[in-house]
């Protein structure tokens, strides 16, 4: 059963150091008192539109996160996102920017590159090589999701398919779903995809499967995430949800590195590629000028 608790935890937990933050000036203490009652749209907000709607200046804002122990207005914003995003709904999302009609595609824009940063330090942690290795070592690789997270899926499959044999991807919907169990769990790597909302379908897959004795690794965007103790390794990649529908770019980049790092780590490669060259131009696979 899907469990929401971590992120409400958390969400109790920022709102409960407002709280003790806002006893430091009247400033603070309608800052707070704002944030409280209007969390699920200021994930849509930047700190000028929130400034102007809680009647504060933008300073204060700013000063109002440092004394919480962000680095910023943008990094209270991902935390306080991260927070909510299990709960909020698309026309939820649809409310809010609707109603702020100033907000601006630079905040989103603004989310996206420090999202890339980030990845930086996730390619050198001891996770991301124990995934590539996995990758690369294990003898059949189950990439698995369900709903919006497994619109990465068609890109994952093709790339590692490139790569090496005995790829396949399972959602929901295919028949393979109900028969993952039947696989060889000691040569098998089940490799999900888990973004919010988090899909109870795929969650109590995965529980199911860990049950059964497979080696599960994830990328999914917050080690809040349910699958935090089903996954090893488990990569949290960032995303935006400042949208209608939640922003994939930081995953998709991650992947296509991910999917470099496991190329460059198979032997004989070149070997391989050559030859799906080959076959491509015998059934003249892409366009040429003649």
């Amino acid at each position: 059963m899907l469990n929401t608790e971590p992120s409400l935890k958390e969400l109790q937990k920022l709102l409960h150091r407002m709280g003790n933050i806002a006893n430091e000036s009247p400033t603070y203490e309608k800052l707070a008192s704002y944030i409280e009652k209007n969390y699920m749209s200021i994930i849509f907000m930047t700190a000028g539109e929130l400034a102007v709607e809680a009647n504060i200046s933008q300073g204060s804002v700013s000063r109002f996160c440092s004394a919480l122990g962000y680095r910023g207005y943008n990094d209270f914003l991902r935390s306080l996102q991260k927070y909510v995003s299990e709960e909020i709904t698309a026309p939820q999302r649809l409310q809010y920017i609707s109603k702020n009609s100033n907000n601006k595609i630079c905040n989103i824009l603004n989310m996206e590159h420090k999202n890339i940063d980030e990845l930086e330090d996730i390619l050198s942690q001891t996770a991301y090589k124990e995934l590539v290795q996995k990758l690369v070592k294990t003898k059949k690789i189950v990439l698995i999701s369900a709903r919006m997270s497994s619109t990465l899926l068609p890109y994952t499959t093709y790339i590692l398919n490139k790569i090496r044999n005995n790829v396949i991807q399972v959602t929901p919907h295919d028949p393979a779903w109900d028969t993952l169990t039947l696989e060889e769990p000691e040569n098998s790597l089940i490799f999900a995809l888990v973004f919010p909302r988090y899909p109870i379908i795929l969650i109590n897959k995965l529980q199911e499967l860990k049950e059964h004795g497979f080696s599960i690794a994830a990328i999914t965007d917050s080690m809040m995430s349910p699958i935090f103790n089903l996954a090893n390794p488990l990569l949290p990649i960032p995303i935006t949800i400042s949208s209608i529908f939640d922003i994939y770019s930081t995953p998709m980049l991650f992947i296509n590195l991910l999917m470099r790092d496991v190329a460059t780590s198979i032997e004989g490669l070149n070997q391989r590629l050559d030859g799906l060259e080959n076959i491509e131009s015998i059934n003249h696979i892409y366009y040429h000028k003649s």
